[in-house]
C-alpha cells in the first residue's frame, strides 16, 4: 500500500515551498497564477488529501461552527419532538453547508457546575471558529468570557446583552403585546396568558411582559388568576383551561404561549362542551402545523430564518477585519388568523 502523499510531496513535486502549497490551496496570500496552475496539476496527478486538523494549524480555521445549549436539562429547551428546534437546525445548516462549514451541537446540563463551562473549553481548543448560542436565562457570564476574548458569537433568540452582542430573533415583547391587542379589538376584557415555560427564561418574561402592557394600554386590571406558567405540553394546556374554567370569573379569551398548549385547550374545550371561539377566543404563538391543522389563530416566530440570520450573520463575523457595533436583528412576525379567534380568517 502506497503511504500517504503530504503537503511536502506536493511542494518538493512543484519545486516550490511547503508555505506556497498552502497558501495556493487554502487562499491565505496570492500566489501566481502559473505557479498555483501547477500546484494543483500535482495535487491532482497524486491525489492529494489534505488533512483537516494539519490544515487548521496553518490557517488557524477549524471550519466548525457551534450551537450550543447551555440548558437542555429542562425541557423547554429540549430538541427532542420539538419541531421548532428543527426548523432553527434546517435554517443554519443550509447557510453552512453553502460556505463548506460544518455545525457541531453541544450542551451542557443546567446541573453541572463543571469549573470550565464545555462551551470555554471548545473556544480554547480551537475547536470551532463561532458559535451560535440560546441564552435563556440572565446569567450571561459564558458569554462575557466570550467576547473578552473577541471570540465570534451570535445569540439566537432573547437577551439581556443587546447592543452588545450581536443576536438574531423575533420580538418576542412585540408580538406578545400583538396577541393580546387582537383580543383586546375583538371585544375582550378578561383575557387570560399561558406561559410557554418557567418565568426565568427570557422569551417567557417577554412575552409575559408584553401581555401585560397591552392590557396597561388599554385600562384593562391585570389579575394573578390570569396567568398560568405552562410548558411544552399538550396538558399544560388543559390544565391551564381547566384553572381559568373554575375561576369564579372565567376569562373569556387565551393568550397561549405555544401551540401545542392551544391543542391542550381545544381538548379541554371538546370535552367540557365550550365553544371556541364562542365560549373561549383563544390566539397563540408559534403557527406551526398545529394551528393551520386545528384552526388555531397564531403569530409566527419563524425559527427557521433565525437560524438561517444567525448563521450568516456569524459567517460575517469571521470576515471581518475590524471590530463593528453589535448587530440584533429582528426577524419580522405575521399574526395568521384562523377561526379560534372568532375574527376574519387571513393575516394581520
Amino acid at each position: 500500500m502506497s503511504r500517504n502523499i503530504t503537503i511536502k510531496d506536493i511542494a518538493r513535486e512543484a519545486g516550490v515551498s511547503i508555505s506556497t502549497v498552502s497558501f495556493a490551496f487554502n487562499g491565505t496570500a496570492p500566489v501566481a497564477a502559473e505557479t498555483k496552475a501547477r500546484i494543483f496539476e500535482v495535487i491532482k496527478r497524486l491525489n492529494y488529501q489534505p488533512n483537516s486538523a494539519a490544515r487548521g494549524l496553518v490557517t488557524r480555521k477549524t471550519n466548525n461552527i457551534c450551537l450550543f445549549t447551555p440548558h437542555p436539562a429542562s425541557d423547554f429547551f429540549s430538541f427532542k419532538g420539538n419541531s421548532v428546534f428543527a426548523d432553527l437546525l434546517q435554517g443554519i445548516g443550509e447557510v453552512l453547508d453553502q460556505k463548506d462549514h460544518n455545525l457541531l451541537i453541544s450542551w451542557e446540563n443546567l446541573g453541572h457546575k463543571a469549573k470550565t463551562p464545555k462551551l470555554i473549553k471548545l473556544m480554547r481548543e480551537r475547536a470551532m471558529d463561532g458559535v451560535l448560542i440560546s441564552l435563556p436565562d440572565h446569567d450571561s457570564s459564558i458569554i462575557e468570557e466570550l467576547t473578552e476574548q473577541n471570540f465570534p458569537v451570535v445569540i439566537l433568540g432573547s437577551n439581556d446583552l443587546k447592543n452588545q452582542v450581536n443576536s438574531v430573533d423575533v420580538d418576542n415583547y412585540e408580538i406578545a403585546y400583538r396577541n393580546t391587542q387582537h383580543l383586546i379589538d375583538l371585544g375582550h376584557t378578561r383575557i387570560a396568558f399561558i406561559s410557554p415555560g418557567p418565568l426565568e427564561f427570557l422569551v417567557c418574561e417577554d412575552r409575559l411582559e408584553g401581555y401585560q402592557d397591552a392590557l396597561d394600554s388599554a385600562g384593562i386590571k391585570r389579575k394573578e388568576e390570569y396567568i398560568y406558567i405552562g410548558d411544552e405540553n399538550e396538558s399544560s394546556g388543559r390544565k391551564a383551561a381547566e384553572h381559568f374554567r373554575l375561576l369564579k370569573e372565567p376569562p373569556t379569551a387565551i393568550v397561549a404561549g405555544r401551540d401545542v398548549q392551544a391543542v391542550g385547550v381545544l381538548d379541554y374545550a371538546a370535552a367540557n362542551g365550550l365553544s371556541v371561539p364562542g365560549d373561549i377566543a383563544l390566539v397563540s404563538f408559534e403557527n406551526t402545523a398545529l394551528a393551520d391543522k386545528y384552526g388555531i389563530t397564531s403569530i409566527t416566530t419563524n425559527l427557521y430564518e433565525i437560524g438561517k440570520e444567525g448563521a450568516k450573520l456569524l459567517l460575517k463575523l469571521l470576515n471581518r477585519k475590524k471590530d463593528r457595533p453589535a448587530q440584533n436583528i429582528s426577524i419580522p412576525s405575521e399574526l395568521i388568523i384562523r377561526s379560534s379567534c372568532g375574527a376574519q380568517t387571513g393575516s394581520a
